[in-house]
């Protein structure tokens, strides 16, 4: 029987190790929410006033434990709240694997969201 020599054998872990970090990290699925209709009546058309901005979340026994996320970020220096333009939902290989071992015990998963721009004043000038 051939073996592999203890180089190439740490070359090829490394690299196997390298893939599955990779690949643990890449998106399995997205839920994407946002507002319809903006200008020109185009889909995602609306400018948001914000960047994203990311949350990781994690749930724990089947949800009887959980972390919301609380959006503090879209409100204008006056206090006014702004509404959100977009929502999204992200998991991965990874965090789908960390709830199948853990037999849904543990289930992380990321939120994303914008804030949506300021209504624009409709008074008539004087």
């Amino acid at each position: 029987m051939i073996r592999p020599a203890p180089v190439a054998r740490s070359k090829l872990s490394a690299l196997l190790l390298t893939l599955t970090c990779g690949w643990s990290a890449t998106a399995c699925y997205t839920y994407h929410a946002y507002q319809v209709g903006g200008p020109g009546g185009r889909e995602l058309g609306n400018q948001p006033a914000t960047e994203w901005e990311h949350r990781t979340l994690h749930a724990f026994a089947w949800g009887a434990i959980r972390q919301d996320a609380t959006v503090d970020n879209c409100r204008l220096g006056s206090g006014q709240r702004l509404g959100m333009e977009e929502v999204r939902v992200d998991t991965n290989f990874g965090y789908l694997l960390a709830a199948v071992v853990t037999l849904g015990i543990w289930v992380p998963l990321e939120v994303s969201w914008r804030c949506a721009r300021p209504p624009v004043p409709t008074d008539t000038l004087r």
